[in-house]
Parts: structure tokens; C-alpha cells; sequence
């Protein structure tokens, strides 16, 4: 199991995330942990951002506060694992 610490903004303030990387028979599995108690009391219960097909999928949120929390540190996630691809071609599932 591999782990990443993220930075993401939120609110125009800036926040890290601790990411589980799980490696799973249908994809990857991204577990966050976001370093500060009130925001991961928002995320409470939609922790996970799976990978399907190279795309990043938050699933299914109802709460507006927490889809919105979550498509930042999809973004942020995102963006990490462009980096990490083009530093390392071997990376793509293609």
C-alpha cells in the first residue's frame, strides 16, 4: 500500500490530505484523510475517489458541501497523478 500526502485548496485556504493508494481487481482505490477535523467531518462517509479507466470517479455525494469538498481534492488528486505520469511513462495503463 502506498501513501501520499496531498495539498489542496479549499475556501481559498490551503489544507493537506493524507491518500491510501489501494491497488483493487477493478481499479485503484484513493482512501483520504483530510489533516484537519472539521472538514473531515465533512467528508465523513465519501472518503474514497476510485480510478476507472485513468479517469477519477467521486461517486455518488448528495451534500453539496461534501461533493464540492471532494471535487477539490479530486482536482488536486488529479493533477498529482498527471505529474507522476509524465515523470514516469511506465505509470499508464493504457
Amino acid at each position: 500500500m502506498k501513501m501520499l500526502t496531498l495539498k489542496f485548496e479549499y475556501q481559498d485556504i490551503g489544507y493537506e490530505a493524507l491518500i491510501r493508494v489501494k491497488t483493487k481487481e477493478t481499479g485503484t482505490e484513493y482512501h483520504i484523510t483530510i489533516m484537519n477535523g472539521e472538514l473531515e467531518k465533512v467528508l465523513y462517509g465519501h472518503h474514497i475517489i476510485t480510478e476507472e479507466n485513468g479517469s477519477l470517479q467521486a461517486g455518488v455525494i448528495p451534500d453539496a458541501e461534501t461533493a464540492h469538498l471532494k471535487n477539490k481534492v479530486m482536482e488536486a488528486l488529479d493533477e498529482w497523478l498527471s505529474l507522476e505520469r509524465a515523470a514516469s511513462p511506465s505509470l499508464h495503463h493504457h
